[in-house]
């Protein structure tokens, strides 16, 4: 299933209730339309300085671990309506002691694209062959800097040649696995943005398939609290139009926002990310009404008239519709 053609449908429809339409249909039609977020531990080995993990406040309350027996149930009550399941999104998955169980639960379910984000700081070459035979399609990597100095300054406690290593085991298992893909995330601000120059040359001998960079964003109290674009802008254009160059040439991916997303405060193609995004972690499941260990999405979407509220915006005025618009999906894809 090539989930980011679905990516690429949203961003080339600009009409919003044909998107909901859309929704409303798959809803109806009992298909699979959710993106499902799971961080099954709230812990990171890393403290990268653009993180919460360096919010002392808000790491006091970042506690707990997704009791492994209480998977199956997390599987019955949403992955059959699942497009995609996302294991790790604000923390480290690689810390939960059986990621591999919640992989064969994706797979159980026929969940038709799973994915990882992870530093790749702890990946070892036989548990990724694991996981991959297990049923995971992606693996998604965080990346704040590419010289080894920029990268342990931004991301404390990370080390690069280690980073490296991880990705070439990637790039090795690739060959065996052929359409298991490497995703690469890129969060840039005013002291790394110049390296993305160098990416082409760094990762010359890695696979990847998807290139992803965007601009920092608040995340608490954090300790790099430089959100100016004002050094960024001049020459962003530059820095966007030779990585899609090379991206083009290297068949990868390239998503990034244009110089006129940067400072925008929401996005057309966000209107989906309201129906869609669903997160669960050790303290949260998407919605506290929803009696997730009871009953599935579907029964719950038939107790509260799920189906009939996406109707109802379908019809609803463009100033409704302005209301739904957010800061999600602020990118282009090539």
């Amino acid at each position: 299933m090539k989930y980011y053609k679905l990516l690429k449908i949203n961003h080339f429809i600009k009409n919003d209730r044909i998107k909901l339409f859309g929704l409303y249909l798959l809803h109806t039609l009992n298909k699979r339309y959710l993106a499902v977020h799971f961080d099954p531990v709230n812990a990171c080995n890393l403290r990268c300085k653009m993180c919460y993990f360096t919010d002392k406040e808000y790491v006091k309350k970042l506690k707990g671990i997704f009791p492994e027996n209480e998977l199956p149930l997390l599987g019955k009550a949403v992955l059959k309506r699942a497009i995609k399941l996302q294991i790790g999104c604000g923390t480290e998955p690689t810390l939960y002691k059986n990621v591999e169980k919640i992989i064969l639960l994706g797979s159980k379910h026929k969940v038709p694209y799973i994915s990882m984000t992870t530093n790749a700081n702890n990946i070892e070459r036989e548990t990724l062959e694991k996981w991959c035979a297990a049923g995971l399609n992606e693996i998604t990597v965080s990346l704040h800097g590419t010289t080894k100095e920029t990268y342990e300054e931004m991301m404390g406690r990370g080390n690069f040649e280690r980073f490296i290593l991880s990705l070439s085991y990637i790039t090795e298992i690739k060959k065996r696995y052929p359409s298991f893909q490497l995703r690469i995330n890129y969060t840039f601000n005013e002291d790394n943005f110049d390296e993305l120059n160098l990416f082409g040359t760094v990762f010359k001998d890695i696979d990847v398939d998807v290139l992803q960079i965007r601009p920092i964003f608040k995340m608490g109290d954090t300790t790099y609290n430089n959100f100016s674009m004002e050094k960024i802008i001049p020459k962003y254009n530059s820095v966007y139009d030779k990585l899609k160059k090379d991206c083009k040439n290297n068949n990868t991916l390239f998503m990034a926002p244009e110089k006129s997303q940067l400072e925008a405060t929401v996005s057309s193609s966000s209107i989906v990310y309201n129906y869609t995004y669903f997160y669960i972690s050790p303290t949260f499941f998407w919605n506290k009404n929803f009696d997730w260990k009871n009953e599935n999405f579907n029964q719950y979407s038939n107790r509260i008239g799920y189906g009939k509220e996406l109707l109802k915006m379908i019809f609803s005025s463009k100033k409704e519709l302005a209301k739904l618009l957010n800061d999600k999906l602020k990118y282009n894809i090539s």
